[in-house]
C-alpha cells in the first residue's frame, strides 16, 4: 500500500456536497456546519475533536513532506506515528530508497 497510495490521500477529509445523502442524514446533522459554496461542500466537525486535530496535522505533514520531496514511505511512517500520538520528527522508513515503485502522477495534489 505504501508505494501505491499517494500520501495526500491519507489527509483528505470527507466531502459532503449539497444533495448528498449524508448532508441530511440524522446522524450527520449534529456535526454539520455551514455550506461552503465556494468549495461546494458542507463543513463538518468530527464528534471527537482529536480527529479533526489529527486530520489537520496529517495534512500539514503531507504538504511539508511533499514540498521537501520526502520519500512517500517515510511520510506514511510519519502519519502512523501521528495516529499513535507520537512525534513523527525522527520517523524514517526502513524501505530502500532505490526500491521498485509503481508509476505515479507528476502532481499528487488531487482528490
Amino acid at each position: 500500500m505504501i508505494d501505491h497510495v499517494d500520501p495526500v490521500q491519507f489527509s483528505i477529509r470527507l466531502l459532503i456536497p449539497p444533495g448528498s445523502w449524508l448532508a441530511e442524514h440524522p446522524a450527520t446533522l449534529p456535526y454539520r456546519g455551514r455550506l461552503d459554496e465556494t468549495a461546494l461542500t458542507w463543513t463538518w466537525a468530527h464528534p471527537d475533536p482529536r480527529m479533526d486535530r489529527l486530520q489537520r496535522e496529517v495534512a500539514g505533514l503531507v504538504e511539508s513532506d511533499a514540498a521537501d520531496e520526502v520519500d512517500p514511505a517515510t511520510t506514511f511512517i510519519r502519519i502512523r506515528e501521528l495516529a499513535h500520538g507520537r512525534s513523527p520528527a525522527e520517523a524514517e522508513s526502513t524501505l530502500s530508497p532505490d526500491r521498485r515503485r509503481a508509476p505515479r502522477l507528476s502532481e499528487s495534489w488531487f482528490c
